[in-house]
């Protein structure tokens, strides 16, 4: 049994995030959470300790991985910076071995950025994709992936048979989703409408229904993309109403970015129950625009955060948590009329970072809180010091702004501790 002590961060809910000081919390040998109570212990193997935090780990539910190498590179209007960075990046995994070179490199900046989960796109190379899984595997990552699927509208070296693609992914899939207890999930991911015919969107659709798989893609984020949405599907109303048709607006479905999304368009995928992950970063660094995180969540849409890796240049997740709130403020600042939304709380960033995450990936049953029952996914931190000295509801929102990496001591995935 493993047994930590320190403060505890408990994000309950997006309304409320709650400080138990003292805590103390065991992990079983299963990996699970066995109890957790206030007080002290006199064992001699206790990890943790005063002015520690104990922390659920963080969750990314949009990123790259062939673009891990290829963050802050700025400079380039979108279309030239696919061009010049996301395409030959990607193109680079025909190499499984510096594929699977760069999975490691990815893996470890993870968990040295306190990231748990991750959902996360491949490039359009099985191997390098099967390569990939068995780094997540070996390393204890909890992760929703899968090859990057697109057969039309970008570049050759990426493009691929639908068929054939599809026939990957379906092997992929039958390997890994659900494998390692259900550590690892396998992803049905097109790259966005625009990029893929009718046939493979449908096939992803059925493939992804008929294997209990989850589904990510983008949608809404940049106007270009809109343009390019309607030139290419012409008798659609709009990107929402085709991955619709195709099957693809699912529960199990995360819809990456989401910038240009109206009122009809969130109801629809309110209703679907598909989630949208928000990627403020991202979104500012090439950008795209602002999305008005308030109105989705007004819609009843479940909400994920990603960092977006390469098009946000920071994997830290709270940073990113940090810029949700901070381009909420923005919106309602500047907005005519004055906005009468709600900005989003520090506690409500941390519920993002953790159990909306978990939420949204449809893992919530499994991890996002450090609970008895729940797979022991979990940091200890050591802030600076004067954070435990402030009221609890302060204590919220130091942490926010100013927790870093460096000073994260233990990453725990499944009650395995995997670094830093």
């Amino acid at each position: 049994m493993t047994i930590i002590s320190g403060n505890l961060l408990e994000p309950a809910s997006a309304a409320f995030c709650g400080v138990r000081s003292r805590a103390i919390v065991r992990i079983d040998a299963d990996g699970r959470i066995a109890d957790v109570e206030e007080g002290s212990t006199k064992a001699a193997d206790v990890l943790g300790g005063e002015e520690r935090w104990i922390v659920p780990g963080f969750v990314d539910a949009h990123l790259h991985l062939p673009q891990w190498d290829r963050r802050g590179i700025d400079g380039y209007p979108l279309r030239e910076w696919f061009e010049n960075v996301i395409y030959p990046a990607e193109a680079r995994f025909v190499d499984a071995a510096l594929g699977e070179r760069l999975a490691e490199e990815f893996v470890t900046g993870l968990i040295a950025n306190g990231t748990t989960t991750v959902a996360a796109f491949g490039s359009p190379f099985a191997e390098a994709a099967d390569r990939a899984f068995a780094v997540f595997a070996r390393r204890g990552i909890r992760a929703v992936f899968g090859k990057m699927l697109n057969d039309m509208n970008c570049p050759a070296p990426l493009r691929e048979d639908a068929d054939k693609a599809l026939d990957e992914a379906r092997s992929l899939a039958a390997r890994w989703h659900a494998s390692e207890g259900g550590r690892l999930l396998y992803a049905f991911s097109p790259r966005t409408p625009v990029c893929c015919s009718e046939k493979l969107m449908r096939g992803a659709a059925a493939l992804a229904r008929m294997l209990g798989c989850p589904i990510q893609t983008h949608v809404a984020e940049s106007r270009s993309e809109l343009v390019a949405a309607r030139e290419s599907f012409p008798d659609r109303i709009d990107e929402i109403d085709l991955l619709a048709e195709m099957g693809l607006l699912t529960p199990q479905t995360l819809l990456g970015h989401g910038v240009f999304l109206n009122r009809p368009q969130r109801n629809q995928v309110a209703r679907a129950g598909s989630a949208v992950v928000h990627c403020p970063t991202a979104n500012l660094f090439l950008e795209a625009g602002i999305m008005d995180y308030a109105a989705c969540r007004s819609a009843g849409i479940r909400v994920a955060l990603g960092s977006s890796v390469a098009g946000g240049p920071d994997p830290f997740m709270p940073h990113v948590a940090v810029q949700c709130l901070q381009t909420a403020k923005g919106l309602r600042a500047h907005a005519i009329p004055p906005a009468s939304d709600t900005v989003p709380t520090p506690a409500e960033a941390w519920w993002l970072l953790t159990k909306g995450g978990a939420e949204a990936l449809n893992l919530a049953e499994r991890i996002g809180a450090i609970a008895p029952g729940y797979e022991a996914d979990l940091l200890v931190v050591r802030p600076e010091p004067w954070i435990g000295r402030l009221p609890p509801e302060q204590q919220v929102s130091a942490l926010l702004y100013t927790i870093r990496p460096d000073q994260i001591e233990h990453v725990f995935v499944a009650g395995r501790r995997v670094g830093p």
